[in-house]
């Protein structure tokens, strides 16, 4: 359904939210500009007719080092040789240093050549390199997150590499970048398996790039900086040669009051119990001016529908304003502090969760004649995801059309690509909110590049991006509301899931697979249409007699995507359970009062 445009977020509104973000810096639990902000939505959120705000607070100790607005406070450094030489960031979590800092020998590894010994390093600081990006063939876990791959649905301007090869960073950077940043983790392990004092770490980045640039660790390592590419060079080389070094990093770790709330925005029926939620899930911490703004996002979709009376607002609007994507333990390390955990109430009436994150962002690119990066004038890529649900997928990918959003690319779960090619996921919402075993759909921008990066600000932000961004999901928003949950009940893509895993395995032919598959969204069409009772006796007479062979059938190999589902909760049901869940929730409905 079309939205009301005159009703919208206008250009100049969502930049001066962003302008007021960008000037509060990184925020995290313990920083005062996580109240500022967190507050800040919420009175937005209430202004626009929100109600009934539940908050959850608890003590969390944060980490924290004070290079920003000031990158040469003096919370990095390092010193070879009395010169001293430009740091670009430092590991979340590393240890401090002391004022004083750390005075001792370096010592080159490669870490190519394996794990090093136990205590190889003990009392230095250990060099290494960032590794290279690898040669074809590309693996899987390549191509999900470092090249473009295929998609259901893909708008201009054009990719900035071929599918499946390598960006040239001074091109787009994002992808390079998330290389890099990737690779920081394995390189401290190594360091602290040979007992180093510190890491100093030679990136491929540009220092413009590596500049506040934040990663998340698991751990705590020992004291760890990140040098760009070109002062990078006297480093390698000073540490092969066995000099003497300084480094300094003054971190601490300190209790603070974490906390993360949900708001109502009533539907016609709120407070009663045939009321049902459609959700907006969003984070709220992290470092950079686009990567946790989907709150401004949310904001965005609140004003509109504060238009609409609430007596047209068929399902009720619930905003889940979360604070644990960049803490310490992230989202499962801290799962007791999960809104859907606190108030399990909340979940019963939940129907879809829509998840936002890094919207509005622009392209970066390396420049590396400066050792800097730059803005490219071109929007970034909108990654949008949905379950394999032809209701779902129609009203993302004409949503996205209609409001001429650009660069948009949408990849429906379990759906092969456009091209017959691999696809992989978009990990757009909360991973918890998989958990809710309910439909899914949401966005994440294409980070790192400049988005995950402390000084990008607002020379990366692209105003009309967002206004488009805020339009796809205020029409997502509004067919949700006005659908019959039971056409994106969770179940159809479960169904669809369980089907295409037998071809998968090898038990139904490629052929028989289409058939099967169009024969159920032949019976979807009719839900659709509201033709609740028929669609359930197509069901029982038409596809479970089909599907009957394969109900006792379990797969023996592999399944190379289990830790992938396990992280983000996603369920894999055996084709029985999946029909059985189908079929159960068209009587739900029916016994509710369907044809």
């Amino acid at each position: 359904m079309k939205i009301d445009k005159t009703l919208l977020m206008q250009t100049e509104e969502g930049t001066a939210w962003h302008e007021f973000k960008a000037s509060l810096g990184p925020i995290y639990p313990g920083y005062e500009s996580f109240d500022v902000f967190l507050n800040w939505v919420k009175e937005k959120l209430e202004g626009y007719g929100c109600t009934d705000t539940r908050e959850h607070h608890w003590t969390h100790e944060t980490y924290r080092v004070d290079d920003w607005p000031d990158h040469e406070s003096g919370a990095l450094g390092l010193t070879i040789g009395g010169k001293e030489i430009p740091v670009g960031t430092f590991l979340m979590l590393s240890r401090s240093t002391g004022e004083e800092g750390l005075t001792a020998p370096l010592v080159y590894y490669d870490p190519s050549e394996g794990a090093p010994e136990d205590d190889a390093f003990s009392e230095k600081i250990v060099v290494m390199e960032e590794p290279p990006m690898p040669e074809k063939p590309f693996t899987e876990r390549f191509l999900e997150s470092f090249v473009a791959t295929d998609t259901n649905y893909r708008s201009g301007p054009a990719l900035p590499a071929e599918m499946f090869e390598i960006a040239d960073p001074e091109v787009n950077n994002s992808w390079n970048t998330r290389w890099s940043f990737a690779s920081w983790g394995s390189l401290a392990e190594a360091a602290s398996k040979g007992n180093a004092a510190g890491l100093l770490i030679v990136s491929r980045l540009t220092y413009g790039c590596l500049k506040g640039l934040y990663d998340r660790q698991m751990k705590r390592p020992m004291p760890s900086l990140v040098i760009d590419r070109m002062n990078g060079r006297e480093v390698l080389e000073a540490a092969r040669e066995g000099k003497t070094a300084c480094m300094k990093l003054i971190s601490r770790f300190y209790p603070a009051d974490a906390w993360n709330f949900v708001t109502f925005l009533p539907g016609k029926d709120y407070g009663t119990d045939r009321d049902q939620y459609v959700t907006i899930n969003v984070h709220v911490d992290a470092m950079s001016l686009t990567q946790d703004n989907g709150a401004l996002g949310a904001v965005g979709i609140a004003r509109y529908f504060s238009h609409i009376p609430q007596a047209l607002r068929a399902k009720t609007l619930l905003f889940c304003i979360d604070s644990r994507h960049f803490i310490e333990g992230f989202e499962f390390g801290n799962f007791e502090h999960d809104p859907y955990q606190v108030w399990p109430d909340l979940v019963p009436k939940v129907t879809v969760t829509v998840g936002l994150e890094h919207m509005g962002e622009m392209e970066g690119a390396e420049d590396y004649e400066h050792n800097t990066m730059v803005p490219t004038g071109r929007p970034e890529f909108s990654f949008m995801k949905a379950d394999d649900n032809d209701f779902c997928a129609r009203i993302l990918i004409e949503a996205a059309i209609d409001s001429g959003l650009q660069r948009a690319d949408i990849k429906i779960d379990g759906r092969p690509g456009i091209h017959g090619a691999y696809k992989g996921l978009v990990r757009a919402v909360q991973a918890s909110c998989h958990r809710l075993d309910v439909c899914v759909i949401g966005e994440a921008g294409n980070w790192c590049g400049a988005h995950t990066q402390t000084f990008s600000g607002m020379q990366y932000f692209g105003p009309d991006k967002f206004r488009d961004e805020v339009h796809t999901w205020t029409q997502v928003v509004q067919d949700l509301m006005d659908a019959d949950a039971v056409v994106y009940d969770v179940s159809w893509s479960q169904l669809n899931a369980s089907v295409r895993e037998l071809n998968r395995k090898g038990s139904l032919t490629a052929p028989a697979l289409e058939g099967l598959l169009e024969l159920i969204s032949g019976i979807f069409r009719e839900v659709e249409e509201g033709a609740y009772r028929k669609a359930l006796e197509r069901l029982e007479k038409e596809v479970r007699p089909v599907l009957l062979p394969f109900f006792e059938e379990a797969s023996e190999e592999e399944d190379k995507e289990a830790p992938l589902r396990a992280m983000f909760g996603k369920k894999q049901l055996p084709v029985s359970e999946a029909l059985d869940k189908v079929v159960r929730c068209l009587g739900t409905r029916i016994e509710t009062g369907g044809n």
